[in-house]
Protein backbone atom coordinates (compact mmCIF):
# COMPACT_ATOMS: atom_id res chain seq x y z
CA UNK A 1 0.00 0.00 0.00
CA UNK A 2 1.59 3.46 -0.82
CA UNK A 3 0.12 6.65 1.11
CA UNK A 4 0.06 10.01 -0.60
CA UNK A 5 -0.60 13.35 1.13
CA UNK A 6 -1.83 16.24 -0.51
CA UNK A 7 -1.44 19.80 0.48
CA UNK A 8 -3.35 22.09 -0.85
CA UNK A 9 -2.10 26.27 -0.92
CA UNK A 10 -4.30 29.13 -0.96
CA UNK A 11 -6.75 31.45 1.07
CA UNK A 12 -7.65 29.46 4.19
CA UNK A 13 -11.06 30.22 3.44
CA UNK A 14 -10.88 28.70 0.02
CA UNK A 15 -8.06 26.04 0.80
CA UNK A 16 -10.69 24.52 3.92
CA UNK A 17 -13.53 24.41 1.39
CA UNK A 18 -11.58 22.76 -1.61
CA UNK A 19 -9.58 19.61 0.16
CA UNK A 20 -13.09 18.90 1.50
CA UNK A 21 -14.61 19.03 -2.28
CA UNK A 22 -11.34 17.13 -3.50
CA UNK A 23 -11.80 14.37 -0.47
CA UNK A 24 -15.16 14.27 -1.75
CA UNK A 25 -13.89 13.66 -5.46
CA UNK A 26 -10.97 10.98 -4.39
CA UNK A 27 -13.71 8.97 -2.04
CA UNK A 28 -14.96 7.97 -6.10
CA UNK A 29 -11.44 6.60 -7.09
CA UNK A 30 -10.62 3.09 -6.35
CA UNK A 31 -8.47 3.67 -2.94
CA UNK A 32 -7.97 2.39 0.40
CA UNK A 33 -8.55 5.76 2.09
CA UNK A 34 -8.77 9.28 1.80
CA UNK A 35 -8.31 10.77 5.48
CA UNK A 36 -7.93 14.42 6.72
CA UNK A 37 -4.11 14.53 7.84
CA UNK A 38 -4.04 15.02 11.91
CA UNK A 39 -1.98 18.04 13.23
CA UNK A 40 0.55 16.39 15.29
CA UNK A 41 1.42 19.41 17.56
CA UNK A 42 -2.22 20.05 18.23
CA UNK A 43 -3.40 16.63 20.00
CA UNK A 44 -3.21 15.42 23.40
CA UNK A 45 -0.86 12.56 24.09
CA UNK A 46 -1.96 9.57 22.65
CA UNK A 47 -4.43 10.66 20.33
CA UNK A 48 -5.30 11.98 16.35
CA UNK A 49 -6.64 15.68 16.24
CA UNK A 50 -8.16 16.95 13.44
CA UNK A 51 -8.99 20.84 13.36
CA UNK A 52 -11.84 21.43 11.30
CA UNK A 53 -10.46 25.24 10.64
CA UNK A 54 -7.02 24.20 9.48
CA UNK A 55 -7.52 21.35 7.59
CA UNK A 56 -5.49 21.75 4.35
CA UNK A 57 -3.77 18.30 4.03
CA UNK A 58 -5.42 14.96 3.11
CA UNK A 59 -3.87 11.50 3.21
CA UNK A 60 -4.92 9.03 0.50
CA UNK A 61 -3.51 4.87 1.11
CA UNK A 62 -3.98 3.31 -2.59
CA UNK A 63 -3.38 -0.60 -3.56
CA UNK A 64 -1.81 -0.58 -6.92
CA UNK A 65 -0.05 1.20 -9.76
CA UNK A 66 -2.94 1.87 -11.74
CA UNK A 67 -4.81 3.84 -9.12
CA UNK A 68 -1.81 5.93 -8.52
CA UNK A 69 -2.05 6.47 -12.17
CA UNK A 70 -5.77 7.72 -11.83
CA UNK A 71 -5.10 9.76 -8.54
CA UNK A 72 -2.17 11.59 -10.81
CA UNK A 73 -4.98 12.32 -13.60
CA UNK A 74 -7.75 13.81 -11.14
CA UNK A 75 -5.03 15.99 -9.51
CA UNK A 76 -3.59 17.59 -12.42
CA UNK A 77 -7.50 17.82 -13.68
CA UNK A 78 -8.68 19.07 -10.20
CA UNK A 79 -5.93 22.22 -10.73
CA UNK A 80 -6.88 22.86 -14.61
CA UNK A 81 -10.68 23.30 -12.92
CA UNK A 82 -9.50 26.83 -11.14
CA UNK A 83 -7.04 29.19 -11.96
CA UNK A 84 -5.56 29.48 -8.47
CA UNK A 85 -5.37 26.03 -7.57
CA UNK A 86 -2.15 24.39 -5.88
CA UNK A 87 -0.97 21.03 -4.75
CA UNK A 88 2.12 19.55 -3.38
CA UNK A 89 1.96 15.89 -3.67
CA UNK A 90 3.80 14.11 -0.80
CA UNK A 91 4.83 9.99 -1.26
CA UNK A 92 7.87 8.79 1.02
CA UNK A 93 10.70 11.20 0.26
CA UNK A 94 9.74 12.85 -2.73
CA UNK A 95 7.25 15.82 -3.48
CA UNK A 96 5.83 17.09 -6.21
CA UNK A 97 3.79 20.88 -6.91
CA UNK A 98 0.91 20.65 -9.51
CA UNK A 99 0.26 24.47 -10.62
CA UNK A 100 -1.92 24.80 -13.51
CA UNK A 101 -0.98 21.59 -15.17
CA UNK A 102 -1.81 22.73 -18.59
CA UNK A 103 0.42 21.23 -21.07
CA UNK A 104 1.35 17.63 -22.02
CA UNK A 105 4.95 18.20 -20.30
CA UNK A 106 3.16 18.80 -17.27
CA UNK A 107 1.02 15.45 -17.56
CA UNK A 108 4.26 13.47 -18.46
CA UNK A 109 5.89 14.55 -15.32
CA UNK A 110 2.23 13.98 -12.99
CA UNK A 111 2.45 10.72 -14.29
CA UNK A 112 5.83 9.25 -13.85
CA UNK A 113 5.72 10.34 -10.38
CA UNK A 114 2.84 8.98 -9.64
CA UNK A 115 4.10 5.66 -11.97
CA UNK A 116 7.46 5.86 -9.73
CA UNK A 117 5.28 5.47 -6.63
CA UNK A 118 3.63 2.85 -7.45
CA UNK A 119 7.40 1.10 -8.20
CA UNK A 120 8.36 1.53 -4.47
Amino acid sequence: MTSVSLTLHGDPDEVDEQVRLLREELLHLDVDRVEFAADPEGAPAGTRAVDPAGIDTVIVAVTGSPVLIQLGRVLRDWVRRGSTRRITVREGKRSLEIIGANDADNAKVIEAFFRAAGED
